[in-house]
């Protein structure tokens, strides 16, 4: 394998998107595809950070990704996860792309007992909100 066709391999760009608050965690992962045509990819992704350049042993992976992005899903909330992308064709596997991170939404506590109390009059409007704290 040739310097060149590794380099042509090489996916750049990748960004992480969080999904929403409701339901499970996600993450979409998205980069700029490669000028090689026959290609898919590849997501690697850990709590573990491994190294900029290459994910850890054991790190969870999605392949034959034929588009250019990918939503990691059933993650867990407010985690840091570590993510790298390769293009792959029939022949052999790119460089794998620069590390790239992101935290999950993690949901708001919730709060018992609100209640709130509107006051409106021309000279001086007020809301007063209590809670019980969590």
């Amino acid at each position: 394998v040739t310097t060149k066709m590794r380099e042509s391999l090489q996916v750049r760009g990748v960004r992480v998107s969080k999904g929403t608050l409701d339901g499970s965690p996600s993450l979409t992962v998205s980069w700029i595809a490669v000028s090689e045509s026959g290609v898919t990819y590849t997501v690697w992704y850990s709590t573990n950070s491994g190294t900029i350049t290459e994910p850890p042993f054991g790190a969870s992976v999605l392949s034959g990704i034929i588009s250019s992005s990918a939503t990691l899903t059933d993650l867990s909330q407010g985690t840091t996860y570590y993510i790298w992308v390769a293009a792959v064709t029939d022949r052999n596997q790119g460089p794998y792309s620069l590390r790239t991170s992101a935290i999950t939404f993690q949901a708001p506590p919730q709060v018992q007992g609100v209640s709130v109390i509107a006051t409106v009059s021309r000279r001086k409007p007020s809301l007063l909100v209590r809670w019980t704290a969590p």
